[in-house]
């Protein structure tokens, strides 16, 4: 079974300190430049494993351009519906301490915005025959309503921020999605609640049918809305967190497709990322 996956694909500038980062000053560092986005990296990271992948993007003209493309290409998946825009190329900037943590980032994705429902709408085949819709909220919220009008029962919504996340609130107000993947805080952004057993029911209340928390060292907790089960962190070394979550959706996704029940799929997911956020890569190799 094949996966379509829809959202952002940037330019990724990664700035990882040298000694424990001093704030308000420059700090010596490690930089690295890649290519990277929240859709494009679990595109990556599902043809890495095997699956079949298609990707729906836009990104600009010139040499970041063409270097996200063929990054993307050469991991396997499929960028023959990626929009070649007149426009800035998406960017994103990451500043990380010297153990692998994230300091602060910030993010260009203006591009995204020329993610229409009217691309959504031509993109019917597409969606049809793709097992599961892997959906950023780097998306616009009429672009993520069309989607989830076609995709029904199919549709795999991956939050990106607090900020951004607040788009699957506006989703869930029309339309049941099949599984979102908020990290902790998100959780608690869309939630408005502090504990994760609350905030998973609430969310289920809203029309989600099944959530898996990625919650950073604590592993996850995959919920279906009958039970939760907590699944552990595999990771043993970290040497840069950018990615993890990215990479924990995409094994998540693989599991599904191979038909394992959701904490199972989860623990996929954990390995997958643990794989990830050992490496400067930020996807899998």
């Amino acid at each position: 079974m094949s996966v379509l996956v829809i959202g952002g694909a940037n330019l990724d500038i990664k700035a990882k300190v040298i000694a424990p980062h001093v704030p308000a000053t420059s700090n010596p560092a490690h930089v690295l430049t890649k290519a990277g986005g929240v859709a494009r990296n679990i595109a990556h990271n599902l043809a890495r494993l095997g699956v079949a992948t298609k990707l729906v993007t836009a990104v600009g003209q010139g040499a970041e351009a063409e270097m996200i493309l063929a990054e993307t290409a050469a991991a396997g998946v499929d960028i023959s519906k990626v929009l070649r825009l007149p426009a800035r190329t998406g960017t994103y900037l990451a500043v990380l301490d010297n153990t692998g943590e994230l300091v602060t980032a910030v993010n260009d994705m203006a591009i995204t915005e020329s993610i229409t429902p009217e691309i959504m709408r031509g993109l019917e085949h597409d969606i049809a025959a793709a097992g599961l819709v892997v959906a950023d909220c780097n998306l616009r919220p009429d672009t993520l309503e069309a989607l989830a009008a076609m995709a029904g029962a199919k549709l795999v919504i991956e939050p990106v921020s607090v900020v951004k996340s607040q788009k699957l609130l506006a989703l869930l107000a029309r339309h049941e999605v099949f599984l979102a993947t908020p990290n902790l805080d998100q959780l608690h952004a869309l939630a408005t609640v502090a504990n994760v057993q609350d905030g998973l029911r609430k969310l289920h209340a809203l029309g989600l049918l099944n959530v898996v928390v990625h919650a950073g060292p604590q592993g996850a907790f995959a919920s279906d809305g009958r039970s939760i089960e907590a699944v552990a962190s595999q990771a043993t070394r970290v040497v840069d967190v950018t990615g993890a979550g990215d990479a924990a959706t995409a094994g998540l996704v693989a599991g599904l497709l191979q038909g394992l029940p959701l904490a199972k799929a989860a623990e996929l997911g954990q390995k997958t990322a643990a794989h990830v956020i050992a490496s400067e890569s930020s996807t899998l190799p």
